[in-house]
This record gives structure tokens, sequence and C-alpha cells, in this order.
């Protein structure tokens, strides 16, 4: 699986892990996720903001994220390189 980037473009809930507890929390429109992997099926998916492992619903990235651009242009390289 490829990791991709992508931008947040409204506030969207995550789950923090917190003292051992999980707590809900959102993610600011702006703020740039890592994913590893395809967005698949309506689950939790594992995803890290600030330097920090959370779970988002898949449903949310769907409608609420979009993939950067630099994502593109890195694929682009790299397959022109090869």
């Amino acid at each position: 699986m490829s990791i991709v980037r992508y931008r947040i473009t409204d506030p969207t809930l995550a789950m923090f892990e917190e003292d051992g507890r999980h707590l809900a929390r959102f993610v600011p429109t702006g703020a740039i996720i890592t994913v590893d992997g395809a967005f698949d099926g309506n689950r939790l998916m594992d995803v890290v903001w600030d330097e920090k492992k959370v779970m988002m619903f898949t449903e949310d990235l769907r409608t609420r994220a979009v993939a950067e651009t630099s994502n593109l242009v890195s694929t682009v390289l790299s397959v022109e390189g090869e």
C-alpha cells in the first residue's frame, strides 16, 4: 500500500487515544493527514495527523478530504524516472 496525503476541507471528527481512553475531537479545516492505503468500506481508519495516530471514519474522509497535489507530482516523477 502507498501512503497518501490528504487535506481536510471541513472540520472532521477523529478519535484520539489519551491516557488509555478514546476521545472524540475535530481535525480542523486545512489540516494535512496521511493515510496508508485506500478508503475501504465504511469503517474507522488509522490516520496520522499532527504526528499523532488517530482514527477517522472512511465516509467522512471521502466527503471531507482531498488528495494533496504534491502526491500527484511525486507519482508522475517516479513513473517518468523509471
